[in-house]
């Protein structure tokens, strides 16, 4: 098992890495709208919070030798349901004809005034 961190994805807050590599699999850890560089959410604002989501999965994804193309399973956490749509249109914008299978839950608390949180598990299928 290889543990992988990203310096453009915010540092975990905390005891746990940004994703686990075993053989061709990877396995982020949730990442919500936290901005790389001041730890801090990007906005209140749903659907910003989920494109900085998205980066920081994208860029722990690279880190650990691929794309959000890999991605065969995400599972996305919503404090409002109300959420849903706007979370789904900036997500199919990211992921676009790629849907890989997905499971979204209502949870009661995110930390730091996330309102979303996603994790994927990736195939690196060029693993060898």
């Amino acid at each position: 098992m290889k543990l992988v961190n990203s310096n453009e994805a915010p540092d975990a807050p905390g005891p746990f890495s940004h994703a686990s590599v075993v053989g061709p699999w990877v396995f982020t850890s949730g990442m919500g709208g936290l901005d790389p560089r001041t730890g801090q959410v990007v906005s209140d604002d749903v659907i910003e919070q989920t494109r900085q989501a998205l980066a920081n999965i994208e860029a722990i994804l690279k880190a650990a030798g691929c794309t959000l193309r890999h991605v065969v399973k995400a599972v996305v956490y919503l404090t409002d349901m109300a959420d849903y749509a706007r979370v789904n249109a900036v997500y199919e914008q990211l992921f676009g004809s790629h849907k890989p299978a997905r499971t979204c839950v209502a949870v009661s608390a995110l930390p730091v005034r996330e309102r979303m949180k996603i994790e994927c598990v990736a195939y690196r299928d060029d693993y060898r």
